[in-house]
Parts: structure tokens; C-alpha cells; sequence
């Protein structure tokens, strides 16, 4: 039975379907854990192998299992922007609002990392669109840092709060004011984000702009 979970859990991760089913035909366990308590599941969600994934939630795969950072299958497949395979795990019941060890959820890394299609599903699925971090950081923080109009569009019709701070007291506005990226800034403005809240040293959204990007963004935030 251990060689038939070592086989399950490393050809999970390589995308040997025939050798998936092989094992748990042989009596693996579809929830066997590694010493990080990583699943098969977590592992074949990462790397976008659908007919995997699909397989093993059949073969009764917990889709809300967790690694011992608290990492679950639907997080890792939003992370890599494999939207097939959020849908399939959200129809499962994978919780869209579970969140790691650091309280980062599923949304928070799909709008870091720019994958607009995932967002919007997970949205729609119900994520909690204001749900802070540990270090406070909401999702709408995330998309400004990847400078994606498209997610905060997403986020703000969802009514994401404009305006939450982080435990720094820094806002959205802040982190844009930032990069320097005037575009955003302005639809952030125009969108109800208020350029005099201050952080906890005092410092509004002007102060994070960075000498070189003073000119563009003076006007707007001043």
C-alpha cells in the first residue's frame, strides 16, 4: 500500500494519468500527505492537470485538504491561473474564502498575479473581496501592484472597500501612488479612493510618490 501512495503522489505531480489510476485502482490513498502534507490533488491542481484532478475528486479527493501552510488545491490551481480546474474544484465545494497560514486566500493570488478570468470566477463564487491578509493586504491591493485595471474593475463592482489600510495604515492609493502609474491612480480617484487618509506615520498618498514620478501624479494627489 506505501508504493501505491509514493506512486499516486509523485505521478500526480508528473501528469501520468494511466499510472494515477493504476495506483488508486490498487488501493492508494487519493488523500495520502507527504511530510509537508501536500495531497496528490494540491500537487496535480498546481501544475494544470485537469483529467488528473478530475479522476481523483471522482475517487473521493478532499477538495479543501490542506498542506501544513494551510495551502489548498483551489489556491494553487488560482495561483497558476488554471481556471478549468477552479471551476471543477469550486463545483466540488472547494471553500473559495479558505485561507493559508499567512491568511491569504485564493483571490489574493490570482489578482497578484494578473489572472483576470480566475478572479472574476471567484468572485462570482462568492469570495470574500475584502478579506485581509496578516500583513493586511486586501485583493484590490494585489491587482494595483500588478497594475491590472481589469481585476480592480472586477473587485470594485463587487464593492471592494476603496479605501482599507493595512496594518501600515497604507491604502491602494498609496501602493499606486507609488509605482507611479498615473492611469490607475486616476481611476482609483475617480472611483471614490480618498487621497487624504493618512498612514500610521501621517504620510498620505502624495508622500509615496517617488521623486522621479512627483510631476505626473503631483496634480492628482496634492
Amino acid at each position: 500500500m506505501e508504493d501505491c501512495n509514493k506512486t499516486l503522489w509523485e505521478t500526480a505531480a508528473t501528469g501520468d494519468f494511466g499510472s494515477v489510476v493504476a495506483a488508486i485502482k490498487a488501493g492508494a490513498d487519493v488523500n495520502f500527505t507527504d511530510k509537508d502534507g501536500r495531497t496528490a490533488l494540491i500537487r496535480a491542481a498546481k501544475r494544470g492537470y485537469y483529467d488528473i484532478v478530475s479522476y481523483m475528486v471522482d475517487n473521493n479527493a478532499n477538495v479543501n485538504a490542506k498542506d501544513n501552510a494551510d495551502k489548498t488545491a483551489l489556491m494553487a490551481a488560482a495561483k497558476k491561473g488554471e481556471i478549468d480546474i477552479c471551476r471543477l474544484l469550486i463545483a466540488c465545494k472547494a471553500d473559495v474564502n479558505a485561507i493559508d497560514h499567512k491568511g491569504r486566500n485564493a483571490l489574493m493570488r490570482a489578482a497578484l498575479l494578473g489572472h483576470d478570468d480566475v478572479a472574476e470566477l471567484l468572485i462570482k463564487k462568492g469570495a470574500n473581496v475584502d478579506a485581509q491578509d496578516e500583513m493586511g493586504r486586501t485583493a484590490l491591493m494585489e491587482a494595483c501592484l500588478a497594475s491590472n485595471k481589469h481585476i480592480v474593475n472586477s473587485l470594485l463592482l463587487a464593492k471592494a472597500d476603496i479605501n482599507t489600510k493595512d496594518t501600515r495604515g497604507c491604502t491602494a492609493l498609496m501602493k499606486v501612488a507609488y509605482s507611479g502609474y498615473r492611469e490607475m491612480v486616476e481611476y482609483l480617484l475617480e472611483n471614490g479612493a480618498d487621497k487624504n487618509i493618512e498612514d500610521n506615520h501621517g504620510s498620505k498618498a502624495l508622500q509615496y510618490v517617488r521623486q522621479e514620478c512627483l510631476n505626473d501624479l503631483n496634480d492628482l494627489l496634492k
